[in-house]
């Protein structure tokens, strides 16, 4: 279901708002970090996209290079299904680490940081992942629906309404 929280003097906001801040902050960190170390430009990636996930901003397996010529082969190789993309050589010592590095060298956050700032435990068993968005002054918020919020500075919208913020 989705929320909306306006009120930016309460706990709620403050505590979404700066979370939010940081995962931006580390998505664009995580891109530098990734350019520093690949040294090679790439145009996309093969890995798993924005916060609906477990580690709340994009993880990286594998690129697919601007020159594929330049690439180190005791670094990278090609993936077995997506040719154009290549994915860290494991076989290698170089390429292990690069692994390691995509693994756990770059910032995230764990999912759950969603539910410790609302204050609620976070579900167990099937659930969606929770969306949390700024959008100008207001925050968007994205619970399953078997999460209940007792908030009253969280105010339930309709999936239209969320379209409508989000897309401005």
């Amino acid at each position: 279901m989705y929320y909306k929280i306006e009120n930016k003097e309460c706990e709620v906001y403050k505590k979404l708002h700066e979370m939010r801040t940081k995962e931006h902050q580390m998505a664009k960190d995580n891109i530098d970090a990734i350019n520093q170390r690949v040294g090679l430009e790439w145009e996309t990636y093969l890995g798993h996209s924005g916060q609906q996930q477990f580690g709340r901003v994009t993880t990286y397996k594998g690129f697919k290079f601007k020159e594929p010529e330049k690439v180190d082969l005791k670094i990278w190789k090609q993936h077995s299904e997506h040719k154009d993309i290549f994915v860290p050589n494991r076989k290698t010592k170089l390429g292990r680490e690069m692994a390691e590095f995509l693994l756990n060298g770059l910032k995230w956050h764990y999912f759950s940081i969603v539910y410790d700032c609302l204050g609620i435990e976070h579900p167990h068993g099937r659930f969606t992942f929770p969306y949390v968005e700024i959008c100008g002054d207001v925050i968007v918020l994205y619970i399953d629906e078997k999460t209940e919020l007792t908030d009253e500075n969280i105010i339930e919208i309709t999936t239209k309404d969320a379209k409508l913020l989000l897309a401005s």
